[in-house]
């Protein structure tokens, strides 16, 4: 997949949580080596947890299933801006 491809992903992550409620319209994928790793939607409403951003669950995912908390060869793509939450995670994986 490429870039544009990742992101058109990201978008529709987020189109498919807005239709659900389960929160804003955000979507977030991880990316390595080509291949989505970790994926999240903002889940705010449905956990009634402020912390549950589709970038945090998109790290929290590919963390898991990597196993490891170290993602620096990874890429992230979001369907809109980051928040400074989101960015600080980003900035520490």
């Amino acid at each position: 997949m490429e870039q544009k491809e990742f992101m058109k992903k990201a978008i529709q992550l987020a189109d498919e949580n807005e239709r659900h409620n389960h929160g804003a319209p955000f979507g977030a994928i991880v990316v390595k080596e080509g291949k989505i790793v970790g994926t999240g939607v903002n889940e705010v409403l449905a956990t009634n947890d402020p912390t549950t951003h589709a970038e945090i669950q998109a790290i929290r995912q590919a963390c898991q299933k990597l196993n490891t908390t170290n993602l620096s060869n990874c890429e992230i793509y979001a369907s809109t801006e980051t928040c400074p939450m989101c960015l600080s995670a980003t900035i520490q994986k």
